[in-house]
This record gives structure tokens, sequence and C-alpha cells, in this order.
């Protein structure tokens, strides 16, 4: 009997190859099912990454272990067994969190695992959301810089503060200067001190204003989606507010209704204008990957992902719940994408609330939902 197996040395098993019309039987050395699952999906990573002619060290491995337990909860909470998801699915947030060194269980946070309803034909289904967090940008810069020694703290200059940029004189550089006046202010930049191999310093900064490049866009996304735009009303609006400062587009109303509850919400709003511009600073750094899949499997992370909406899911709920509170629109529970914001207003059920992932605290399991999910065999996964 041919076997298909893993060289990784953590979660090593033996999966005997499927046979047609046969059940066939899965060994592993836990007796758990979280440690099945780890061990399953752990072998279905090393052998991926082996046919890439990339190993996997320890580090790696954790992060991979740790998504898999962030899961395993996760799906626990929402009610469904394991292999009530996309297996494939798996693999490949599985990949991603491994290859980059993204540490689900990490504090600050690196990344973020979610569960979030999709509606596929008429029924809806659970799936997982997966994302870099500004901190595990801020790993991938000091792990992965070109030439880069060190990422010292970033600052966050507000608009009370005082702030100098740095001066050049010909190769001189004289460095910019903070002096902080508030911790509640606007932020108006962020400040990256980066440390270079040859020991010169790097003042990399992000300001405010930039984020309307991702605001714009983030607009135009929503009203392409409309059904309450037409083309000519799209270019009308689009024309509109080309020109708009960030601060002009959050006060104006049409735009506001646009906007995911994220963005729009002035209690969520200036966290995510600085998740945009600390992401503006690290991810346009140069960077340079121990190998092709590895480069490969950010390129996909980051273009997969649009993250740039993205804030705490629980904030970004309340925001819409407090802004319309009391009327007609909240009689029902209030259902958006936390990767986008985007509010998805075709609700025919009720969805659980979602959650952040955590592997620090153990979750009873739920009895399974009664929705329609991807059938998984024995073939393709045992949990």
């Amino acid at each position: 009997m041919t076997e298909k197996t893993s060289n990784i040395s953590y979660g090593k098993v033996s999966i005997p190859a499927a046979t047609t019309g046969s059940n066939h039987q899965l060994n592993f050395k836990s007796s758990t099912g979280l440690g099945k699952a780890q061990e399953y999906y752990m072998a279905e990573i090393g052998t991926i990454a082996n046919n890439n002619k990339v190993a996997l060290d320890t580090e790696q491995v954790t992060c991979g272990n740790n998504m898999i337990s962030a899961m395993y909860n996760q799906a626990a909470k929402a009610g469904v067994a394991l292999n009530g998801f996309d297996r494939n699915e798996i693999i490949q947030i599985l990949q991603k969190a491994t290859m980059l060194r993204l540490n689900v269980a990490a504090e600050p946070h690196e990344c973020y695992l979610i569960t979030r309803n999709q509606k596929v034909g008429d029924s809806w289904v659970k799936k997982f959301e997966f994302g870099i967090e500004g901190d595990g940008n801020d790993k991938l810069l000091r792990k992965y810089g070109v030439d880069v020694k060190k990422v010292h703290k970033f600052w966050v200059v507000r608009e009370h503060d005082e702030f100098t940029y740095p001066s050049f004189n010909g190769l001189e550089i004289t460095p910019p200067t903070w002096h902080p006046k508030d911790y509640y202010s606007k932020v108006t930049k962020v400040v990256y001190p980066i440390e270079k191999t040859d020991g010169t310093i790097e003042w990399n900064i992000a300001e405010r204003e930039e984020v309307k490049i991702n605001l714009l866009a983030h607009i135009n996304q929503n009203i392409m989606k409309s059904k309450d735009y037409t083309e000519t009303t799209r270019a009308k609006l689009t024309e509109r507010i080309a020109n708009m400062t960030l601060d002009e587009l959050f006060a104006d109303q049409e735009c506001l209704k646009i906007m995911s509850p994220a963005w729009a919400a002035p209690h969520s709003r200036e966290s995510m204008i600085l998740r945009k511009m600390r992401n503006n600073v690290t991810r346009r750094y140069s960077k340079e990957f121990s190998s092709a899949f590895q480069e490969l499997t950010y390129t996909e992370t980051i273009d997969e992902t649009p993250r740039d909406a993205r804030i705490d899911a629980e904030q970004a709920l309340e925001a819409e719940v407090e802004q319309h509170a009391g009327t007609e629109q909240i009689a029902h529970t209030v259902q958006f994408d936390e990767a986008t914001g985007e509010v998805i207003n075709e609700v025919t059920e009720e969805p659980k609330k979602e959650s952040r992932a955590t592997i620090k605290k153990a979750t009873a399991k739920a009895a399974p939902a009664e929705e329609t999910v991807q059938e998984i065999t024995a073939d393709d996964c045992p949990f």
C-alpha cells in the first residue's frame, strides 16, 4: 500500500492513500481531536513545503500548530466540526501562517483568524478569514526587509504634538524630532525608525492624508457593488469626491452611508487610520525572502486579503449599532465582513456572533449548526 507521509519531525503522520470505493484507516499518535488535526494538517503542509524544497523550522511548525488550534477552537465556538470548513481553505491559511512565520497566539497580535458567514447559493456556510495584523507586518519587515538590522518602535504623532521633519545636507541627515503633547487627538503621522545593516537610520514616514487613497478605493469598491448606483451616478460621485481631503470625505453624508461601519464610526475611525498608516510604511518597504515559494505566499496574502478596511470586529459592530440605534434598520442583527468592513444586506437568517480566534481559552464544542456546509469525507480529512 502506498503511504503518504511528511518528513517534518513534529506531528509526523502516516496516511494511507485513498482506495476507490473504500474507507481507509488513518493512524495517529494523538488521541485527541485537536492533536489529530495538528498531525494531519501539518503533514499536509510538510508535503507542500517539501515539494517546494522548503524545510520547515521549529518556529514555522509552532505557527502552524497554533493556527490549527485557533481553527479548532473557532469551529467549536461556531458549532461546526472542523471538517465543516473547506479543507483547501484551511491548508491555504496554514501555508500562509507557516511560510510567513505568523503566530496567531502572539501578543501583540501578528495575525488574526475569524469565522464569518458567506452565502453560497441559497445557503449560508461558515468560512475562515485570515489576515496580517500591524505587528505581523512589523515582524515581516524585521525578518525580510532588505538590509534591515532593526525596526525600532514606531512613533505615533498627533495633531497637537511638536514635530520636525528630517533635513538633508548632501548625504548627511538630521533626524526628525517629536515632542508628544497628548495621546488622544487625531493621528497625523506614523514614523518608523529603521536601522540598516551599515549602521544608518532611515526615517520612514506615513502621513494621515495618504490614507485618503485607501478610503477612496474602499468607497469605489462599495459603490461598484451597490444596486443604488448606476454607471452615471457612480461616475458623478467619483468625480465629486476625487479632490476632497480625508476629513472632508468623513464629513460627507453620502460617503458616510457608503463606508463600512469601521470607517464611518467616529470611535473606530482613528484606529482604522492608524492601521492603514502603519501598513503603508511596512508593506511598501522592499523585502527579500529565502525562497520563491515564500515570496509567492506573501504576495498572495497581500493581494488576496484587503485588510485595509478591517478593524476589531466587535468594535465595528458596536459602532454600527450605536449609529442606528432605535431605527428600523437595526431590527435585525447587522452582519458585515470583518475583512473588508462591508455590510452584508441580504441576511436570510441570523448568523452567530463572530469572534477573534484565541488558543488561550478552551471552549466546549457546541452542537453542530443546522446549515449547509461542504461535506468532507475521511479520504480528505478525518475530523
